[in-house]
């Protein structure tokens, strides 16, 4: 404003000119009482936050549980991803980018950035506070032998990694075909050194995981129980089964919607049953809240059906209820 005063303006006698001017106007002076709007910066968490998980009871978002997103036995290295169009049990799902499959390890590490992520309490924030060496312990990895160039491969596949798929949007409250990613950027963070200060690492949840976040759409899992499975497969199989809504027994019928969901990809079927009856058999003889899980025989010829039986405990599990796959 420079204090002069404006000269009058005279208004035409088109009535639909004059109260577009009249529009006009009146935003001009609503503008020039207004002040420049303030940019929203995302809050981040404490400085001093641990980059270790301080509680039993683990998440990840729970189209990310349901869905065919992963290949737990792929190993780094292993070419390019197929940029085709799969159908898990939730329908489309594609990957749109020429990176590296996201493998067991690259699963592990969404699963452990989930729940650092709700153990922070602070829901607008997209940063987790993030070591190599922490992520390592909590796997529960020995130092050294290359973990830490493994576990940097897995992040940097989750940086990479875009999909469109057919989901639940938390936002719209709508099942919906999304194109979305996972991680944006990490950094490892560094020792002090001369003239240079030590800083700590991170991970930055793409937007599209933080909004699933933080609307409350997550399946929980215990971490410890998770741990306890050796197998990718099962571990995967675990997750899953915790995100699919039922008590008492699951029957499911094996097919091609639920291999792309567990990331089953061996080609003859006898060599795909055996994968899972290898994590089933695991999942079963390892304490968690499944009595057993096993491959059942279908009642025509030529099928089989995924079985669990699921029991409610009562030692206050993080997974113990028949609906915690919250949505």
């Amino acid at each position: 404003m420079t204090g002069k005063v404006a000269p009058a303006i005279t208004l035409p006698q088109d009535p639909d000119l004059r109260a577009v001017i009249l529009q006009a106007m009146a935003a001009a002076r609503f503008n020039e009482q207004t002040s420049e709007p303030v940019p929203e910066v995302s809050p981040s968490p404490a400085p001093d936050a641990p980059a270790r998980l301080s509680s039993d009871r683990a998440c990840i978002e729970s189209n990310l549980a349901r869905k065919g997103l992963w290949n737990p036995g792929a190993s780094y290295g292993t070419g390019i991803v197929e940029l085709i169009a799969n159908h898990d049990r939730l329908g489309l799902v594609q990957r749109i980018d020429p990176g590296p499959p996201l493998g067991g390890v690259s699963f592990d590490v969404l699963v452990w950035a989930c729940s650092r992520w709700r153990e922070l309490g602070t829901p607008d924030a997209r940063h987790i506070p993030f070591t190599l060496a922490g992520l390592a312990e909590d796997l529960g990895w020995r130092k050294g032998g290359g973990a830490a160039t493994d576990l940097a491969r897995a992040v940097d596949s989750l940086t990479q990694a875009t999909f469109r798929a057919r989901v639940f949007n938390a936002r719209l409250r709508e099942v919906r075909i999304d194109t979305f990613g996972l991680l944006d950027r990490w950094e490892r963070g560094e020792r002090a050194r001369p003239g240079r200060c030590s800083h700590g690492g991170m991970l930055v949840l793409g937007d599209w995981l933080h909004e699933q976040l933080r609307r409350g759409h997550v399946t929980y899992v215990s971490w410890r129980q998770l741990r306890a499975l050796r197998g990718h497969t099962a571990r995967r199989l675990l997750v899953f089964l915790e995100a699919e809504r039922f008590t008492g027994l699951y029957r499911r019928t094996i097919d091609q919607a639920l291999l792309a969901t567990l990331g089953v990809t061996a080609n003859q079927p006898h060599h795909q049953r055996a994968t899972l009856r290898r994590a089933a058999d695991e999942v079963t003889a390892n304490q968690n809240r499944y009595r057993r899980v096993r491959i059942e025989a279908g009642e025509r010829r030529d099928t089989h059906l995924l079985v669990a039986e699921r029991v409610r405990t009562d030692q206050g599990s993080p997974c113990d209820a028949p609906g915690q796959s919250v949505r």
